[in-house]
């Protein structure tokens, strides 16, 4: 069978960097679905950028080996006529989407292939009706959330019908409905013939369907074959993560309120967003807030530390009302890491960015911020720019400048998106080295998983309302959310 795509010795570093890659030698035949494993910084990404020719033509960097795609030496083309050959969507949606609607994004590409007015949105109404995301299409990418824009990004790309699909990390950030219509939807564009590339962390449910796997490890293919025959070394590898029991949380000593969040409602134009949504968390909780995409889950964690100030009703923080008050007066008391790291750099080096916010707060502690690279696995990144690392990598230090500040409550949001199974096993152990101090967590999360293993109390979010609030093990298996798609427990493993 003929080779699609063939990679021939391939060795590749960006500039001022390590090789990346280190001998990557592999042939990928018509028709196949491919599933691309390996931990963070392994190298997934950059054999992504290898196949439309973003590596070399964009990226620069020195490329030695040879990059075939349908008889064409990428070296020899740009990324603009392998554009029809080789679709790719980016990790990191926000680098993709940059029109002013999410309909306009899907035209851009579909206008530069020369197609004519009535193709073009046959293909727009076509794409977005498959991804369910057909009310999204007169909305700005900035307003939608992280599953949100991971669907128009996919969108942007699955119309323009390339030869070839390539998708980094296509179900991060997504939530359960999310996840079951592009992994269906990616089924029927390989039946239909498509040549699939998957980059993915989220294994369990999205392995079954590819018919082969490559294992990727500091820069070359390790182990390949079927994925059933590959399964023993995933999880000996750690790339599934193995989290011990979870222990209910014992050192919550401290009956004080610490957050209040009363009749909260917050609108964007007409588009109510939050509607009067009201909990509290003792001091030293640990909580998870979960929900589908779009039910506010974002929204309303940027009230916390005053990023958004709400239209009605009150959050206070240990007895002071947050309103009028900025990020900055709130640091102190509120760390919250974003979903989107890029979002939260600002220098150029990662120990510069770590130290930050404790240099500016006057909150440096000996040995917290040896304590936190220790588990988060940073000292080898620390002299390089943040804005260099992968996704992976770049969403382990925006934690990190978050963690070393110490806050009093700790909100994450999606913390494991992106990320292998051993740092989410080392999370789930920073996060019980927080509970021992008196910290308290919050975490925006779509991995059931995770929040089961780090969590004992879940707050349910649907349509901008409160629908549950209690133990996870009872909110878990109720039907009456699992019916209204407000939870779904068949895609908890990622």
């Amino acid at each position: 069978m003929a080779a699609v795509i063939r990679l021939s010795n391939i060795h590749y570093r960006y500039p001022g960097s390590e090789w990346i890659l280190n001998g990557i030698d592999s042939s990928i035949n018509k028709g196949e679905y491919t599933a691309i494993l390996g931990a963070n910084g392994s190298g997934k990404s950059t054999i992504g950028y290898l196949l439309n020719g973003l590596v070399p033509h964009f990226f620069d960097g020195i490329l030695k080996g040879a990059v075939v795609v349908n008889g064409v030496n990428t070296k020899d083309s740009n990324v603009s006529s392998l554009f029809s050959q080789v679709g790719l969507v980016l990790q990191n949606a926000d680098a993709q989407l940059f029109n002013s609607t999410v309909e306009n994004e899907i035209a851009f590409g579909l206008e530069s292939l020369g197609l004519s007015v009535r193709e073009i949105q046959k293909r727009i109404n076509e794409a977005a009706e498959a991804l369910h995301i057909e009310n999204l299409l007169d909305r700005s990418p900035d307003t939608l959330s992280g599953g949100e824009k991971r669907l128009a990004a996919i969108a942007s790309v699955l119309c323009l019908d390339p030869a070839v699909l390539v998708l980094d990390e296509p179900f991060a950030n997504l939530d359960w409905k999310g996840m079951k219509r592009v992994r269906n939807l990616l089924m029927q564009v390989h039946q239909n013939g498509k040549n699939m590339i998957v980059i993915e962390q989220r294994i369990k449910r999205f392995l079954q369907d590819s018919t082969r796997c490559l294992i990727v490890e500091q820069g070359k293919i390790r182990y390949e074959g079927r994925p059933d025959e590959l399964y023993r070394t995933i999880t000996h590898k750690h790339l599934v993560p193995q989290y011990p029991r979870r222990t209910r949380n014992s050192y919550v000593n401290d009956t004080r309120t610490i957050l209040k969040v009363k009749n909260l409602s917050y609108s964007i134009g007409k588009k109510e967003i939050l509607k009067k949504v009201s909990f509290e968390v003792g001091s030293g909780e640990t909580i998870a807030i979960v929900g589908e995409n779009g039910s506010g889950k974002t929204t309303l964690i940027k009230h916390f530390n005053g990023l958004l100030h709400p239209a009605e009703g009150e959050v206070v923080i240990a007895d002071e009302k947050v309103r009028n008050k900025s990020p900055a007066k709130l640091a102190l008391s509120v760390g919250l890491c974003f979903q989107n790291p890029n979002d939260q750099f600002f220098k150029n080096r990662v120990e510069d960015e770590i130290l930050a916010g404790p240099k500016l707060l006057g909150k440096k502690k000996n040995g917290w911020f040896q304590e936190v690279c220790d588990v988060l696995d940073l000292h080898a990144l620390l002299d390089r720019s943040p804005y260099r690392l992968s996704e992976g990598e770049k969403k382990r230090v925006a934690l990190a400048s978050i963690l070393s500040m110490g806050p009093d409550i700790l909100i994450l949001d999606e913390p494991t998106v992106g990320q292998d199974g051993r740092f989410k096993e080392a999370l789930a152990a920073l996060l019980k080295i927080f509970e021992e101090k008196g910290f308290t967590l919050v975490i925006v999360t779509h991995d059931l998983d995770f929040a089961l293993a780090t969590t004992d109390r879940w707050i349910v979010l649907h349509d901008g309302r409160v629908l549950a609030d209690g133990n996870p093990q009872d909110i878990r298996h109720d039907e009456q959310l699992i019916r209204l798609g407000a939870l779904d427990i068949s895609e908890e493993s990622t």
